[in-house]
């Protein structure tokens, strides 16, 4: 196996780990983050880059980056969230009455800034199981990792 081979299924590794870790803690929806998830292999002077890509929001998710209170959210995409998580509607008040409440008030307050991870656990998870065999299959033994930008020396042989 080249290394460009390992890289790229370990890219595919990556991204079906991470979108597992979204749907854990509850940050999937629609799919539209996970599916924007990309890999690609960059090779300059006889070093090799494994590149992710994603949706710019998909920072925000992992690291906890709320939404600050200012301008009001556009309406059709909660109502399609309210529809889609099957969340019950105050009594005697549409989806689309609730779904304005909701953009009023994110307007007025911002959104919860919480972290839900799922980029670090996933290159953890990744890098000490298939991805592992992989890179050792294709006669790496060690690696720098970039995550959340830091640089971190991972060994793959004992």
């Amino acid at each position: 196996m080249t290394i460009e081979e390992a890289l790229l299924r370990l890219g595919d590794e990556l991204k079906a780990t991470m979108t597992q870790e979204l749907k854990n803690n509850g940050s999937y929806y629609t799919g539209t983050l996970a599916n924007s998830i990309e890999y690609q292999v960059r090779e300059q002077d006889f070093t090799y880059q494994l590149v992710r890509t994603m949706l710019k929001y998909g920072d925000y998710v992992d690291q906890g980056i709320g939404r600050g209170p200012g301008k009001q959210p556009p309406v059709q995409p909660l109502i399609e969230w309210i529809k889609f998580k099957r969340i019950p509607t105050p009594t005697g008040m549409s989806v689309e009455s609730f779904a304005f409440l909701i953009a009023r008030k994110i307007g007025k307050q911002g959104t919860d800034p919480r972290p839900r991870p799922f980029i670090a656990p996933s290159i953890d998870s990744v890098l000490k199981t298939t991805g592992k065999e992989l890179l050792t299959k294709a006669g790496i033994d060690q690696i720098v990792a970039n995550i959340n930008g830091k640089l971190q020396d991972v060994k793959l042989t004992a």
